[in-house]
Order: structure tokens, then C-alpha cells, then sequence
């Protein structure tokens, strides 16, 4: 008996405590973000995309004329000794630029990952907003903070334009 009363006490307790958090919950003023609009809007985005774009660029040609390389030195009769060490230092030399491409692209996906974040918390600050979701995962309800972070972003973007050219 002293059992039945423990488990129906602790679900009693559990079912208040479920409440009070669903309580407080819907208070909650939730800030919605579209990253994937914020990110393309974002001129900083674009530029380094372009810069991405022109690297692996460079690595293709790299490739390119590594292989016409090794091909006329596999035309002009080489001995396989000789082709074996061009190879491996045309592959050192790909696999190289390929890191650098890679660090780069790390190094400016941490850089733009910071400052929208930077952004998002600064328009959600103003909002007062409480919490901030990914606006796909919400099927309806919030406060869109998109427009705000892409303004944000935009105008730090002309700012440090502007101290750039000058």
C-alpha cells in the first residue's frame, strides 16, 4: 500500500513539475532565423564563395597541367623510375594546394559562422527575444529575425567596406 502511494506521489509531483515547465514555456518569446537566406544575402558569403571558387579553380588547372606533364614525359620515354618520382611530386604538390584550399575554406566558414551568430544574437537582443530557432524547423509561431540580421550583416559588410577603399 505505502508503494502505491509513493508511485502515484512522484506522479503527482512529475505531472506538476511537466507543468510549471510548460508554463513557463509559453512565455518563451522564440526568434526565428532563416540561416540558409541569411547566408546568400550576406555579401561577405559571396565573396568568399568567390574566393573559394577561385582556388579550386587553381587546383583543377594544377591538376590539368600536372597530368599533360606527366603525359609528355611518359611520351618523351621516360624510365618508369623517372615517372614514378614526377608523379609522386605532382601528387605532392596537388595534395598541397588541396590543404591550403581546405584551411582557407575552414578559416572562412569559422569567420562568417562568427559574425552571423554575432548578428543573430544582436537582433535578438533588441527583439528581446528569448530563444532563437532555425525558421525550417518551425512549423508556425515566432518573431522572424531574418530581415533584421541580413540588415546587420549588410550594413557591418558596407561598413568595412567603406574603411577598406579608403
Amino acid at each position: 500500500m505505502k508503494k502505491g502511494n509513493l508511485v502515484l506521489l512522484l506522479s503527482a509531483a512529475m505531472t506538476i513539475s511537466v507543468g510549471q515547465v510548460f508554463a513557463q514555456a509559453a512565455h518563451l518569446n522564440v526568434g526565428l532565423v532563416d540561416r540558409d537566406k541569411v547566408v546568400t544575402s550576406y555579401p561577405r558569403a559571396q565573396q568568399a564563395a568567390e574566393e573559394l571558387k577561385k582556388q579550386e579553380n587553381k587546383v583543377h588547372k594544377l591538376i590539368e597541367d600536372s597530368n599533360k606533364q606527366y603525359e609528355e614525359s611518359k611520351a618523351a620515354h621516360k624510365s618508369p623510375a623517372d615517372l614514378e618520382g614526377l608523379q609522386k611530386r605532382l601528387q605532392n604538390e596537388i595534395d598541397d594546394e588541396v590543404k591550403k584550399v581546405q584551411a582557407r575554406a575552414q578559416v572562412l566558414e569559422s569567420q562568417l559562422e562568427s559574425e552571423i551568430d554575432t548578428a543573430i544574437k544582436a537582433e535578438a537582443t533588441t527583439k528581446k527575444v528569448d530563444a532563437v530557432l532555425m525558421k525550417q524547423a518551425v512549423l508556425f509561431g515566432g518573431t522572424d529575425l531574418t530581415d533584421g540580421v541580413v540588415k546587420r550583416l549588410t550594413s557591418v559588410a558596407n561598413t568595412n567596406n567603406k574603411v577598406s577603399t579608403k
